[in-house]
């Protein structure tokens, strides 16, 4: 009968301590919350031969604002595509490899493409003037 009463005694000091420690840990989250750190950039091998050919780069709430890459293998950085609110708004190219841009597109707000420029001859004029609907050419 001695028995019984020591280990229901200890059962209650048991339960008695856990439920403590449960409301002490609930108070820590609520007074010290919890926080993600997000990424501000991303640096990418993606042909993995030891050279950066892709960087995402991410505004403070985690939400993608600009992806740079180097599509033709040599090193450089030759498209942009720039975001608003996570959704493409323009992407720039440099397809002539002389280290500036020359193809533009623009996006809708739902990210599709309605105008591709291109300056093909290198004078910084626009030469080539295409308009898209519903992510078609229109002619």
């Amino acid at each position: 009968m001695v028995k019984r009463l020591v280990v229901l005694c200890l059962g209650i000091v048991v339960l008695v301590f856990v439920s403590i420690n449960s409301a002490s840990a609930q108070k820590q989250e609520k007074d010290f919350p919890v926080r993600q750190l997000k990424a501000k950039e991303i640096k990418i091998d993606r042909n993995y031969d030891g050279v950066v050919d892709r960087v995402e780069v991410y505004n403070k709430k985690g939400v993608i604002i600009r992806v740079e890459a180097d599509t033709n293998g040599d090193g450089k950085m030759d498209e942009w595509v720039f975001y608003k609110d996570g959704k493409a708004t323009k992407g720039e190219k440099d397809a002539n490899r002389d280290g500036k841009p020359d193809t533009f597109l623009t996006y809708d707000t739902k990210g599709a493409i309605v105008k591709l420029e291109v300056d093909s001859d290198g004078d910084g004029k626009i030469d080539v003037l295409v308009s898209y609907k519903n992510g078609k050419p229109i002619e």
